[in-house]
């Protein structure tokens, strides 16, 4: 199986705002009962090829008695090489009082390190005194990683770099001058600000490359007086809902209510925001539009307060907007959900799945996309696609409502082979296909 470009998303979570990197080395959940208190020395780390990469010190710990630095790559513990998965294995050997040296790579120049491993502190995440450094997450930036592509997925909501200027998919190139490839290298260059510091981004937008400054927050620590927004609306009359891990959405009479709508859904980028009404597509009355799949966009009116809005979303939609006149089980009417990203393209139009769907009926699948057209003349007719695979994996990434089959299909790459897991006829075949770009 062809898989050249390795994708690890990070799950947009709340626990990402606690703690989105190891905590060195305190973070098993299965200890044994002889190591009651683990060793600990104060670091949080990322995954690296030669070993733990540091995205931050914490505070008061032998790891900031040691003036280590974030950016450091740690080697080998009394000369035995360590990885993310061997962290047990390698540091728990060792008492807690007892001291170790670490082989420490930085900047290229190698060197070693002698601390003494102390025991974690019960209080980690709750004493001041062990204040964890920031991370994107915990500034409200949410970012995927595709092979040497660091892209922005979303922000949190009500945040302040909600609203600094970002779009979904913008590469990020480098964080306060910093260049960075990776979550790991994007979380060590903000390790070190405080809340109220300024915070610049070099981004890629196509082939623009832009800046975006903005005031750092932390965001890990919300103020537990704080109470839910207002809802903008009386009580509305939802006859039916779509729900989702990312969106929530509920029909009524003449109107789409947005219930839930995470920063990471397309349709934040395009412009809704949570209790946001849809009731236009198209310039009809949003139960009665159609031809809502004959163009790359669907312009809805929405009622936000008291004001009408107007934006276009992506053909993507299509199905949402009409999920409310559809019984779950009749599901062709949504099928015209298109694929026509302007970098790649795969060439089918496709219904992403819901677990339940009778499309899986027998297979023991829950995810995947249904293949409603193969269009003629691309990729996906080439390898012999046909109308009705559904496809479960790119390139051994599952296909799921959270990474659907477009944002898989998007992190590849014009010329790309990649191979999909299809379902037909109650069988996993693979098929290679060669992606191109839509416009040829």
């Amino acid at each position: 199986m062809n898989r050249t470009i390795g994708i690890s998303i990070r799950a947009l979570v709340l626990l990402a705002l606690l703690m989105t990197s190891a905590v060195a080395f305190a973070q098993d959940q299965t200890q044994s009962e002889s190591a009651a208190s683990p060793p600990f020395i104060g670091i949080r780390y990322w995954h690296h090829d030669e070993g733990l990469f540091v995205t931050g010190i914490i505070p008061n710990t032998p790891a900031a008695a040691a003036d280590m630095e974030a950016g450091d790559i740690v080697m080998a513990v009394e000369g035995e090489p360590i990885r993310v998965e061997t962290v047990r294995d390698v540091v728990w050997k060792h008492d807690v009082g007892a001291t170790v040296s670490l082989s420490i790579d930085r900047d290229g120049r190698q060197f070693t390190q002698d601390l003494t491993l102390i025991a974690l502190p019960e209080d980690l995440f709750e004493n001041p005194d062990y204040a964890m450094p920031l991370d994107l997450a915990s500034v409200g930036l949410f970012v995927a990683q595709c092979n040497d592509k660091l892209l922005v997925m979303g922000a949190l909501s009500g945040s302040e770099i909600a609203t600094a200027g970002f779009h979904v998919y913008d590469k990020i190139i480098a964080i306060d001058g910093a260049e960075v490839r990776t979550i790991g290298e994007a979380d060590a260059a903000v390790s070190a600000l405080s809340a109220g510091d300024e915070l610049s981004f070099a981004i890629l937008r196509g082939d623009r490359e832009m800046t975006i400054k903005v005031i750092a927050e932390d965001h890990r620590r919300r103020d537990p007086r704080r109470r839910p927004p207002r809802r903008p609306h009386p009580r509305l009359e939802v006859e039916r809902a779509y729900v989702s891990d990312n969106i929530e959405l509920g029909y009524g009479d003449g109107f789409v209510v947005v219930s839930v709508l995470n920063p990471a859904h397309e349709l934040y980028a395009a412009g809704l925001r949570q209790f946001d009404l849809i009731v236009e597509a198209n310039g009809a009355p949003v139960e009665e539009a159609t031809n809502l799949f004959s163009g790359d966009t669907i312009q809805v009116a929405v009622e936000r307060m008291n004001s009408t809005l107007r934006f276009d979303l992506p053909v993507s939609a299509a199905p949402l907007l009409i999920f409310g006149d559809v019984e779950p089980v009749e599901q062709d009417r949504a099928q015209w959900l298109g694929l026509h990203e302007k970098q790649v393209t795969l060439g089918v139009r496709y219904l992403q799945l819901e677990p339940n769907s009778p499309y899986f009926e027998g297979s023991g699948l829950t995810q995947g996309a249904y293949v409603a057209e193969v269009i003629e003349g691309l990729p996906a007719e080439s390898a012999g696609m046909l109308q009705g695979d559904i496809i479960v994996a790119v390139a051994g990434e599952p296909v799921t409502l959270e990474i659907d089959l477009r944002n898989r299909i998007y992190f590849h790459e014009p010329g790309e082979q990649v191979t999909l897991d299809i379902l037909r006829d109650g069988e996993i075949l693979q098929i290679d296909v060669t992606l191109r770009v839509a416009s040829k």
